[in-house]
C-alpha cells in the first residue's frame, strides 16, 4: 500500500469551562466533547524524496511548516528514531478558527493514518502521548470516542450515552484565536470569572460576543426562539433541533455572508479503523 485516505472529523464542545491555570501555562479545563459527521478529507502518500510535503485546498497560508500536520510527521518520526518521508493532501471543509477541532483532528489523522501506512505498529495510547504534546484536543481525536474531558483536555472518559440530536451549524466567517481567547479569560477579575463560570455553559461565550458585537446582536436574535452556543473558542455557533421547519425559519435570519451546515453526531471517528 503506498497511499491511504482518510476523514478528519469536527468536534463540537457541548460545554467548556475554563477551572484554572497551571504554572506550566497551560490551563485546566472541563469539557464534552461530540463528534460530528463534518469532515476534512487528507490523502497521506510515500514519497521517494526525502521530503514531508503538506498541501491544502485554501493556498500557502498554512501549507508546509506552518500546518500542524507537518510538525506531527516530524514528531513520529524523532519518536521511532527514523525518518518518515510522505506527501500529505488536505482538503479543507472544517473552517479554520471555528472551535470545531480541524487543525487537532488533521494531526490526529496524520498520526493515526502515517502509523498505519508505515506499519510504525505505535499503540493507541503512544499516539495519543505524542498528539497532547501537538495540541490539547489531539489526544481526543486518536480517542476517537464522545467524551468527557478534563486536565488540559487529555484525561477522556468515553461518553456512553449515545446521542441522537441533530446540530444546525453557524459559520460567522470570523476566525478566533484559542491563544487570545485564553489570554482574555487571564485578564478578568476572579469575581468575573466565577460568575461566568456559574452562568454560562461555555466560559468563553460572554468573551466572544463582547469581541464581536454584530455576532452578538444576531446571536441574541436567535436565541429569542432556539438555544445555540459556542463550540470552544468560537466562531461557530450552533444548536440541537429536531423540526427542520422551524430551523429553516432561523436560517432566513442569519447574514447571508455567514455559511451554516446540518450536522448529526458520531458515535466514534472513522479514524478508529486504522487503529488497532
Amino acid at each position: 500500500m503506498d497511499s491511504l485516505k482518510v476523514n478528519c472529523p469536527a468536534k463540537l464542545n457541548l460545554n467548556l469551562s475554563v477551572l484554572g491555570k497551571r504554572t506550566d501555562g497551560m490551563h485546566e479545563i472541563k469539557t464534552h466533547f461530540q463528534l460530528i459527521n463534518l469532515f476534512d478529507e487528507m490523502l497521506i502518500k510515500k514519497t521517494s524524496s526525502k521530503s514531508i510535503s503538506v498541501k491544502t485546498n485554501l493556498g500557502t497560508s498554512i501549507d508546509g511548516k506552518k500546518n500542524i500536520v507537518f510538525d506531527a510527521i516530524r514528531s513520529l518520526s524523532n519518536y521511532i528514531g527514523k525518518e518518515i518521508y510522505c506527501d500529505i493532501e488536505i482538503v479543507k471543509n472544517i473552517p479554520l478558527g471555528g472551535g470545531l477541532g480541524g487543525g487537532s483532528s488533521n494531526a490526529a489523522a496524520a498520526l493515526i493514518g502515517t502509523n498505519f501506512l508505515f506499519k510504525l505498529g505505535l499503540s493507541c495510547s503512544e499516539l495519543m502521548k505524542l498528539g497532547e504534546k501537538l495540541g490539547a484536543d489531539v489526544p481526543f481525536f486518536i480517542f476517537g470516542k464522545n467524551a468527557h474531558a478534563s486536565g488540559i483536555g487529555e484525561k477522556l472518559s468515553e461518553e456512553i450515552k449515545h446521542s441522537n440530536k441533530k446540530y444546525l451549524l453557524l459559520f460567522p466567517q470570523v476566525h478566533s484565536s484559542t491563544k487570545e481567547f485564553f489570554s482574555k479569560w487571564d485578564d478578568l477579575s476572579k469575581d468575573s470569572q466565577e460568575s461566568i463560570l456559574m452562568k454560562e455553559e461555555n466560559s468563553f461565550l460572554p468573551i466572544f460576543l463582547e469581541k464581536n458585537q454584530d455576532i452578538k446582536r444576531i446571536f441574541n436574535e436567535l436565541n429569542k426562539n432556539n438555544s445555540f452556543k459556542l463550540s470552544g473558542t468560537g466562531s461557530t455557533i450552533f444548536c440541537a433541533y429536531n423540526d427542520k421547519n422551524k430551523i429553516e425559519k432561523t436560517l432566513k435570519k442569519i447574514p447571508t455572508k455567514w455559511r451554516h451546515s446540518f450536522c448529526e453526531p458520531l458515535q466514534c471517528s472513522p479514524l478508529l479503523t486504522y487503529l488497532k
